[in-house]
């Protein structure tokens, strides 16, 4: 598996590289779509279990005269509950050791690029507002899955309305746009994130 790792929920905002490209070259569209969004909501202590997503949540509207599968359903909730949980993470401005509940929906080498990338966030010491956290409109659709993974899925993620700042308060950077590849494989009974990409986008692939 060969992982182009540009993280997705922040990493163009301030300053990271938005130019992995490839990784996942050939897919192409296959049924099945939803539409996701979030509020922006305060800040908590309490990190939420994985297995339950509360501040991103998804309503499934497939392609017409096709029906998603129990996979891609499952496959949704991973997503969800990854965007979330990544998400509370930029609140906090990242650390050395990843949450539990990111890391129960990771796997190598995706795992392992996850933690690289939010020690650097640490050290820079910026973080998205409580106030501006939130998605605007999300799309997902599962593509055509390369060999070694189980599920494909392709994302568009609004988070233009994310304002960065370090820690004296002073805004630093904004979010934007960004279209998302995620690949992920079964481990241990469950579906895991273990490749993909991400870069920011004007417009989203249709």
């Amino acid at each position: 598996m060969v992982t182009a790792f540009v993280v997705m929920l922040g990493t163009a905002a301030c300053g990271g590289d938005d130019g992995a490209s490839g990784a996942m070259g050939g897919v192409t569209p296959a049924p099945g779509a939803v539409t996701t969004s979030s509020t922006p909501t305060p800040r908590s202590t309490s990190t939420p279990r994985s297995d339950e997503p509360r501040l991103v949540k998804a309503t499934a509207t497939p392609v017409p005269g096709t029906t998603q599968d129990a996979l891609f359903l499952e496959a949704k909730k991973v997503y969800e509950t990854y965007m979330e949980q990544s998400l509370l993470f930029e609140e906090e401005g990242g650390g050395k050791v990843l949450p539990t509940g990111l890391r129960e929906v990771v796997g190598d080498p995706w795992e392992g690029a996850l933690q690289e990338y939010y020690t650097k966030v640490k050290k820079r010491g910026h973080h998205v507002t409580p106030e501006s956290a939130g998605f605007g409109e999300m799309t997902l659709s599962r593509i055509k899955t390369e060999p070694g993974y189980d599920i494909t899925i392709k994302s568009c993620a609004d988070q233009r309305g994310w304002v960065f700042v370090d820690d004296a308060g002073k805004e630093m950077a904004r979010g934007n746009l960004r279209q998302n590849t995620l690949s992920m494989i079964r481990e241990k009974g469950k579906l895991v994130i273990v490749d993909g990409f991400s870069g920011g986008v004007d417009t989203c692939e249709k």
